[in-house]
């Protein structure tokens, strides 16, 4: 690749006035008099991009996403000098590094860093790659819990939205059986005829004969009042008052979700013929990073 020529500095322009009541002219050949130029703004983070798009496009380039080769600021300085200043890179690689498409570059399968030109410049560390992957399973949590909010939000909001139906009346087979079990045990023990119609003592059930008159000596019956029928207590009254469920916050259903993994992880593990290397194998884990997680989840069981 042909040297990158050296940007050089360009002469700052005029600084304003320092106070309202300070002459322009005054102002304006302070700096040139005491012979220090005024500070450069520091470029933006997009800024910066562009540029290293413009000198770098194999590593940097639009769509291009790899592994950095470590200490790559001291490459690009030596290979551009005077065009990046030490902030505007700090800031620039400290996002692109924690975006989720760069550290998905990270664990990608047979993946190394890359120099400037775009060629393999070393192994990725194995601690780098667990931190990657720990990182993603955290975010890939935290979208999982907004997106369960979400849906529990909807299907709660259809709910309330839906009219409330009308209380349905008791069936008849329903209330002749809460009346019978409401009347008295007396009633109850008398043997019923199947058409037979209740007459109360002392009447007669034909209009056309006259009451049976009582023995002699006998105290005439008192008729018998029919006992008030106890209606069913409505259906509003007898059901239970659900009460609403406590919503959680983004960050309380990610952690919630994340100790339930941790805990299904640490079941699985105890009840796995398998070896910790192999476990951690399986569920793409190192040693390290699985004895991390199960000794949090043995915590995590051991304060319930």
């Amino acid at each position: 690749m042909p040297d990158i020529p050296t940007t050089p500095e360009t002469a700052p322009d005029t600084t304003p006035d320092a106070t309202l009541d300070t002459p322009t002219e005054a102002a304006s050949a302070a700096p040139m008099v005491a012979g220090v130029p005024a500070p450069r703004p520091e470029p933006s983070v997009a800024d910066t991009a562009r540029l290293l798009a413009e000198h770098f496009p194999a590593l940097f380039g639009a769509g291009v996403i790899k592994p950095i080769k470590l200490r790559i600021q001291a490459d690009i300085h030596q290979r551009a000098p005077g065009v990046f200043t030490k902030k505007a890179l700090s800031l620039f690689l400290q996002r692109h590094t924690t975006g989720t498409a760069y550290l998905r570059a990270l664990v990608a399968e047979g993946a190394t860093r890359t120099d400037l030109d775009g060629l393999p410049a070393g192994d990725i560390a194995a601690e780098h790659r667990e931190a990657a992957g720990v990182e993603l399973a955290r975010r890939r949590a935290i979208v999982e819990a907004r997106k369960q909010a979400g849906r529990e939000a909807a299907r709660a909001s259809r709910h309330d939205a839906r009219p409330q139906r009308p209380t349905a009346p008791p069936r008849p087979s329903h209330q002749a059986e809460v009346t019978q079990a409401a009347t008295p045990a007396t009633d109850a023990r008398r043997p019923a005829t199947r058409g037979a119609r209740s007459v109360p003592p002392g009447t007669s059930d034909r209009p056309d004969r006259a009451p049976r008159p009582s023995k002699p000596g006998q105290a005439p019956r008192r008729p018998h009042k029919p006992q008030p029928e106890q209606t069913p207590a409505r259906a509003h009254e007898q059901a239970p008052v659900k009460t609403p469920a406590l919503s959680l916050t983004p960050e309380q259903a990610a952690e919630a979700e994340a100790r339930h993994r941790r805990a299904l992880l640490l079941r699985s593990f105890e009840q796995s013929p398998l070896s910790k290397a192999n476990f951690g194998a399986l569920k793409g884990l190192s040693e390290a990073a699985l004895d991390a997680l199960l000794t949090l989840a043995r915590q995590e069981r051991g304060s319930r």
